[in-house]
């Protein structure tokens, strides 16, 4: 793995949703991330990822899992590796775009 490839570690408890904003925002300066989970988190790492994969954000690299030996103690982890795909762009700025028209309805909606 290169020193300067960026890992989005996902910690048990964390939503899908959250992933997601977290790893478009990692994307939005690199153009290949790893997502990286243990074994609890692992299926929010994968519904994540496959979600952005459905969205067309993104493109899968690998997947793999590593297994290290810690104090004798085992510790699996999965780690996915997403790539921008060509339309990571124009999908994000329009996602903010919608986001934005979003928040200025609820403001509207809450002074009337």
């Amino acid at each position: 793995m290169s020193q300067d490839l960026k890992e989005l570690r996902v910690r048990t408890g964390e939503s899908t949703k959250r992933i997601m904003y977290l790893a478009k925002e990692f994307l939005l300066k690199d153009d290949v991330i790893d997502v990286v989970a243990g074994t609890n988190s692992a299926e929010i790492a994968a519904k994540s990822c496959e979600a952005l994969v459905r969205l067309n954000y993104v493109t899968y690299v690998d997947l793999r899992t590593e297994t290290n030996v810690v104090n004798d103690q085992r510790r699996t982890r999965v780690v996915i590796r997403l790539k921008k795909s060509d339309k990571f762009n124009q999908l994000y700025q329009e996602n903010e775009e919608n986001k934005k028209r979003r928040e200025a309805a609820k403001l509207e909606q809450g002074s009337a």
